[in-house]
C-alpha cells in the first residue's frame, strides 16, 4: 500500500458510530506523511477520526481546497489544537467573500477560517497556484484550473466578491491532491467545481499520464441527465478506472455511476481507499 485515504466526513453514513454532516474531510496516510484534505463544516470531522481509530492531529499538511465553509468549519479547531499540522495549503483568493444566489438575494457561503484566524495560529500558508507543489514522495498539489470542457461552464447562482463587485466564481483557487500508485495517478478534489473532466484533463497533461482513480465531489448534484451521462462517458474514455465520488455528486449521478462506471463505488463517512 503506498497511501491509505479515509473519508472522515461526508453527507451519509451507514455506520451508527459515525456523525454526517454535508460537507467533505480526508485523511490521507503514506510514503512515510499524513494529509488532511478539507475539514467539513464543523469540528465533527475530529468525531470520527477517533471513532475510525484514526488521528489527524501532527499532519504534514492541512489542504483546504476551496473557500467555501462545508469544506472548512473544522480548521480553526484543527490549527488551534495541542498537535496542529505543520503547513496550510489554499489556492490563490481563497478568503474573498463567496456567495450563492437564492431567491430572496445572495446567501454568503465563504470560508469559515478567516485570515486573522490563520495569521493567529502561527501555522504558515502557502499558497498553490499553477505549478504543482509537492508534498513528499508521490504526492503532489495543483491549482488554476480553468474550466476547459464545454459542458461544465461555471455556474451564474455561484459568485464572490472581487474589486467590490459581484462576479461570477470560476473558482481560480480550487486545489486537488494528486497522488503516484502503481496503478496511476489518483486526483482528489473537495467540489471540482471546475469541472471533473476539466481538472481530471489538466492533471493528464501536467503530469503527461493519465488518471486512473478520482476521490471527492464532483458537483453533479444539479446537473441533468445529459450532463450525467456525458461526464461518465468521458471519465472512462480518459483513461479512469475507479471513481469515488461523494459530497456535492448527488443521489442522481451516483445512482447512474453506480450502473453504468464499473469502478464506481459510493465514498461515505468511514470509506478507506488504498492506493497502491
Amino acid at each position: 500500500m503506498t497511501f491509505l485515504i479515509t473519508t472522515l466526513m461526508e453527507n451519509t453514513s451507514g455506520d451508527t458510530r459515525l456523525v454526517a454532516q454535508h460537507g467533505l474531510s480526508l485523511l490521507i496516510e503514506g510514503e512515510g506523511k499524513k494529509f488532511v484534505y478539507d475539514t467539513g463544516q464543523s469540528p465533527r470531522f475530529l468525531f470520527n477520526a477517533r471513532a475510525l481509530g484514526t488521528d489527524p492531529a501532527g499532519a504534514d499538511a492541512l489542504i483546504l481546497s476551496h473557500g467555501h465553509w462545508d469544506h472548512t468549519g473544522g480548521a480553526a479547531a484543527l490549527l488551534t489544537s495541542m498537535d496542529p499540522p505543520r503547513a496550510v495549503y489554499v489556492g490563490e483568493g481563497f478568503f474573498e467573500q463567496r456567495y450563492r444566489k437564492v431567491e430572496d438575494g445572495e446567501l454568503e457561503i465563504s470560508s469559515l477560517l478567516n485570515e486573522r484566524a490563520l495569521r493567529l495560529s502561527g501555522v504558515p500558508c502557502q499558497v498553490v497556484g499553477r505549478e504543482p507543489v509537492a508534498l513528499g514522495k508521490n504526492a503532489w498539489l495543483l491549482s488554476g484550473f480553468a474550466t476547459t470542457d464545454p459542458q461544465e461552464a461555471a455556474s451564474p447562482l455561484m459568485t464572490r466578491m472581487r474589486e467590490g463587485m459581484l462576479v461570477t466564481d470560476t473558482f481560480p483557487e480550487e486545489v486537488a491532491l494528486i497522488l503516484q500508485g502503481a496503478e496511476g495517478l489518483t486526483v482528489i478534489s473537495g467540489c471540482s467545481h471546475n469541472g471533473i473532466v476539466s481538472i481530471v484533463s489538466r492533471v493528464a497533461e501536467v503530469f503527461g499520464e493519465p488518471v486512473r482513480r478520482f476521490v471527492g465531489g464532483t458537483h453533479l448534484v444539479n446537473a441533468g441527465d445529459e450532463r450525467i451521462a456525458y461526464t461518465c462517458r468521458k471519465l472512462q474514455d480518459l483513461g479512469m478506472r475507479h471513481l469515488g465520488a461523494c459530497h456535492c455528486t448527488g443521489e442522481k449521478a451516483e445512482s447512474f455511476f453506480a450502473t453504468h462506471f464499473p469502478g464506481f463505488y459510493r465514498n461515505n463517512v468511514g470509506t478507506k481507499t488504498e492506493i497502491c
